[in-house]
């Protein structure tokens, strides 16, 4: 989501975005909103499922619910989507994460959320492809790079074996 004027058409969706913190649990009203996002997951527009797994991985919900949502969303055909359910996967459940992660970072095109994914993960089992790929990125030309900075907190997450803050 590189384009700050890429939103979705859910109009629950763009509530929930400028909120920043919305709550999703606690009552029924939470707990309702909580369910419209995860059902949100699975509309057939890519930039709603984009938006609303996106949303779901960086909030606290930690419910069965939640996670069964970003596990479906590991398959998503949008590959942003995609990602973002694998981030969220790996902060809540990091060994069920793993070897979609570990896939990841043998592919022929490797991008900073898998990075991130896997230091959330925080597994010495990924040190070597990690290491393989810092072997490939130049540092003098990717020092203020987001995905060298990625990669950089993936290999310490992983080698101390404790996700970052």
């Amino acid at each position: 989501m590189t384009d700050p004027d890429y939103l979705p058409p859910s109009t629950f969706l763009q509530a929930l975005i400028r909120d920043d913190a919305p709550a999703l649990a606690g009552g029924a009203a939470e707990d309702a909103r909580a369910a419209e996002l995860i059902a949100l997951t699975q509309d057939a527009d890519g930039a709603n499922r984009d938006w609303a797994l996106l949303l779901l991985s960086q909030s606290e919900l930690d419910t069965p619910e939640a996670l069964a949502a970003l596990v479906r969303g590991m398959d998503d055909e949008h590959h942003e989507a995609s990602l973002e359910a694998v981030i969220g996967v790996a902060m809540r459940d990091p060994g069920l994460a793993l070897p979609r992660v570990a896939e990841r970072l043998d592919a022929e095109v490797i991008d900073s959320m898998t990075l991130e994914a896997a230091a959330w993960i925080a597994d010495p089992a990924l040190l070597p492809a990690l290491e393989a790929i810092a072997d490939e990125v130049d540092e003098e030309d990717e020092e203020d790079d987001l995905f060298a900075e990625a990669l950089r907190e993936a290999i310490a997450a992983c080698t101390r074996g404790t996700p970052p803050n």
